[in-house]
């Protein structure tokens, strides 16, 4: 996978823009908020279709801008495609492939491959539950259209259930509807809960080979599942096995249930636990090793996407060497530089070497404006 050009129109601080970047390593250099990530999001975006960070749809366009435009020329498996994203400061979007209009963008997501760290990737570390549910939907509806189609049905279903259950302790409801809507979270549920698991198991693989080669070798990396549900180990094989195990918790806690108005098991409370040499890195590990743990996590992705793709995704790189020793920054830049094309900002040059430096391309970033420097 290979970004041949971009073009960025009233995004973010930027009125105009385009870059060629390099097929291997892009420093995007530049003093603190001048455009380096608003330049890495505009990339994300073509992937996911939706912000890096949490805010609305119609604040990427420029102020006082009418919409923004992202058009990007990108090389996959030997063809090259054009990609374009028109949105409208009313929220109308539009998206063109190969001039073509595109009905259903879902099934665009994740076709320009793309895996992103930024430094809100500590959350997946330090952060609540709800951060690392958050990392698998995405992750995981980039690689797979079914678990992005089963988990807008599984939060449709835990939503009409819950509000079912409230309006019943309220006495403004029957529970007539409520089997059908069991029915709906078990379906979706347990292929969330399959999907999530397969995952985490690859992830895991990959890791922790990762995360010896970050450390040379000092520390080990360890993800373990952890379901919504009331399960013991070995966690369930199959899809239908999930359901089963799902369906049941559904009819014993149903007294409390309805007692508390709200679903109390699901994929909605999955959780997975990420151990540094034994030990719970949320806990113990310290703060460079918190970002070596989510640097291994996403580079692990970097692998995983190759493996189900054949070939390696882009990579977004922001602000990767704070709180890293220049011993992990060497080991960061040789695991990537021969694999992928990656983007990676920074505010100064002390972090690189010189081979690193001689064989990238450098864009200097100053207040939404891009040039490229020799």
């Amino acid at each position: 996978m290979r970004l041949v050009a971009l073009r960025l129109s009233c995004f973010r601080n930027y009125a105009h823009a385009q870059i060629s970047p390099s097929p291997r390593v892009n420093i995007l250099l530049g003093a603190n908020a001048q455009g380096k990530t608003n330049l890495l999001e505009a990339i994300y975006y073509l992937s996911a279709f939706r912000p890096l960070r949490p805010v609305r749809e119609v604040d990427l366009i420029q102020w006082g801008a009418q919409e923004m435009r992202l058009t990007a020329q990108y090389e996959s498996d030997g063809l090259t495609d054009d990609l374009q994203v028109r949105l409208q400061a009313h929220g109308k979007r539009t998206i063109t492939l190969n001039e073509q209009p595109v009905a259903r963008p879902s099934a665009l997501v994740g076709r320009l491959s793309v895996v992103c760290f930024t430094a809100s990737d500590l959350t997946l570390i330090r952060g609540e539950p709800a951060d690392r549910r958050r990392f698998l939907d995405t992750e995981i509806s980039l690689l797979s259209q079914r678990y992005l189609y089963s988990l807008a049905h599984y939060r449709r279903a835990l939503e009409q259930r819950n509000n079912l259950l409230r309006a019943y302790l309220e006495g403004a409801a029957t529970l007539e509807s409520l089997p059908e809507w069991n029915a709906q979270l078990v379906k979706y549920g347990a292929r969330l809960f399959q999907a999530r698991r397969q995952f985490l198991e690859r992830l895991n693989a990959l890791a922790e080979t990762t995360h010896r080669a970050l450390t040379h070798s000092a520390e080990t990396l360890q993800l373990q599942y952890l379901p919504g549900l009331p399960v013991r180990k070995p966690l369930p094989e199959k899809e239908e096995d999930w359901a089963d195990a799902l369906l049941s918790a559904l009819h014993q806690s149903a007294g409390e249930e309805l007692r508390r108005g709200t679903t109390l098991y699901g994929p909605h409370r999955d959780d997975f636990q990420i151990l540094v040499q034994g030990y719970e890195a949320r806990l113990f590990a310290s703060q460079g090793q918190q970002r070596t743990c989510a640097l291994s996590l996403r580079l692990s992705e970097v692998a995983l996407v190759e493996s189900i793709r054949n070939e390696p995704p882009i990579v977004l790189l922001d602000d990767v060497f704070s709180d890293l020793d220049p011993a992990r920054r060497r080991s960061l830049v040789e695991y990537l530089t021969p694999r992928t094309q990656t983007f990676i900002t920074c505010t100064d040059l002390s972090a690189f070497d010189e081979a690193t430096l001689r064989d990238a391309v450098l864009f200097e970033i100053h207040s939404g404006t891009v040039s490229r420097r020799a």
